[in-house]
């Protein structure tokens, strides 16, 4: 039997969901092959392949949304159907609405034909050659925790408007999560990602050595020191401690919901001035990279912070409708539920300093490779302990030091920005800079 193509299922669920009574409807469909291989405790643990497809069906009556999925797209009619009657069950929104049909410029890159051939055995074979490169590194390395990943996959969005659009992709991506042990001696574990569009674009060895390298450097670790003063994040740590507070503040969802500390600054400063932020859903070779989003509105490059200024929210139809600003192709989320919001690939801009020169300049500080506590992306105050941290001395990495809690609050670190590296590196779908932050507290434990 012919296998039905994606955008002709949407289409159908489409006419059905209209023939059942809504006044408007869109269908988003997933489509995607999964090849999944994990390691733990320097082990093979898992490798296993899935297949799904996803349809979501959002239908409109007066205003009323209802919505309803299924994973079983040769039979439609009952979710179809069954969308339709939550609307009718549910409370009008004057801010309910479907995106009209517009151009949608095709992004190259995002898929190759070849990721439809690749198999588990290749994906073993990058997951071994992880293990294999971290022993012969050092036998005292230990890969705690690692994966290799592959989506192959096709997502399409129909609506009551003419809008339909429909794309390919493909995603390998990987990380490693090292630790070295020497005797009682253990170091602090080292996490490192990355991704590739392509399966020639594919290699494991520079995050699998660069994690077994600053594992390997945090050996021995002792007692640090307490201070008031400066501490340089690594991109890991950046995300951990202020990727989530910024993605929180500019979600247009937050603001209408009040909860947004940042929901009447639009034009004005919240950060220090070196400080610029881009979300960039076309950036080549983005693990966020996709031509449209979950709504079929088209990705573009949206400045979000320019020279320390808040200059735009993050908005889906909803929230634009609301507020009556634009739509910037923010709507997140799967076939599994209503669309909300989210960044594609977010770019904090690269400084002038390197790494090295941030350092130098520092007489007494942290270099934070990891950070492991609880961060509040409403009141910006965040508290942990710095993993893979290091002493900084009169301008020089002094040792490596072990139970050291760090403290703050995310607002005012932004503020107190002094630093931005013009190295950056790919945490998920985040391109993130080493960021040197002032006045945090640093508690020796």
């Amino acid at each position: 039997m012919k296998a039905i193509p994606l955008v002709e299922r949407c289409q159908r669920a489409l006419e059905l969901t209209r023939r059942q009574g809504a006044d408007a409807a869109e269908i988003y469909g997933q489509s995607v092959r999964t090849i999944t291989v994990t390691l733990e405790k320097h082990d093979l643990q898992t490798a296993r392949t899935h297949q799904e497809t996803m349809i979501g069906v959002r239908a409109m009556i007066e205003q009323k949304q209802g919505f309803a999925c299924t994973n079983a797209p040769q039979n439609l009619a009952p979710t179809c159907s069954d969308a339709v009657k939550l609307a009718k069950a549910s409370p009008a929104d004057a801010h309910n609405l479907f995106p009209g049909a517009g151009p949608t410029s095709y992004v190259e890159g995002i898929y190759d034909p070849a990721a439809q051939q690749f198999t588990v055995e290749q994906g073993l074979h990058y997951a071994i050659q992880m293990l294999t490169l971290a022993s012969e590194m050092d036998h005292r390395l230990i890969l705690g925790d690692g994966l290799f990943s592959v989506e192959i996959g096709e997502t399409a969005v129909v609506n009551s408007h003419g809008l339909c659009c429909g794309e390919k992709e493909s995603l390998f991506s990987y990380f490693a999560l090292a630790t070295a042990r020497e005797g009682d001696r253990v170091s602090n574990m080292d996490y490192q990602f990355d991704a590739s569009r392509t399966v020639d674009g594919i290699d494991v060895a520079p995050i699998t050595r660069r994690a077994c390298e600053n594992a390997l450097g945090s050996l021995g670790a002792t007692k640090g020191e307490s201070f008031n003063g400066t501490v340089l994040l690594s991109p890991n740590a950046v995300q951990s401690i202020l990727c989530g507070l910024i993605l929180f503040q500019t979600n247009a969802k937050n603001v209408l919901r009040g909860m947004s500390r940042w929901k009447d600054e639009v034009g004005n400063a919240v950060a220090a001035e070196m400080l610029s932020i881009v979300d960039d859903g076309l950036l080549p070779g983005g693990v966020g990279t996709a031509s449209f989003d979950r709504e079929g509105v088209a990705h573009r490059r949206i400045d979000l912070l320019t020279d320390g200024r808040l200059v735009s929210l993050m908005q889906n139809s909803y929230s634009a409708n609301a507020m009556g600003g634009e739509n910037t192709g923010h709507a997140s989320g799967s076939a599994r539920s209503i669309p909300g919001i989210g960044p594609t690939n977010l770019e904090i801009l690269p400084g002038e300093a390197t790494k090295d020169e941030l350092i130098a300049e520092v007489d007494q500080g942290l270099l934070m490779t990891r950070f492991s506590g609880t961060v509040d992306p409403i009141s910006g105050d965040f508290s942990g302990v710095a993993k893979g941290a290091y002493l900084i001395k009169k301008g020089k990495i002094d040792r490596p030091v072990t139970g050291t809690l760090v403290a703050g609050n995310g607002f005012d670190a932004l503020k107190s920005l002094s630093g931005i590296s013009n190295e950056r590196e790919r945490v998920l779908n985040f391109t993130l800079p080493y960021l040197r932050l002032e006045g945090l507290s640093v508690t020796a434990g």
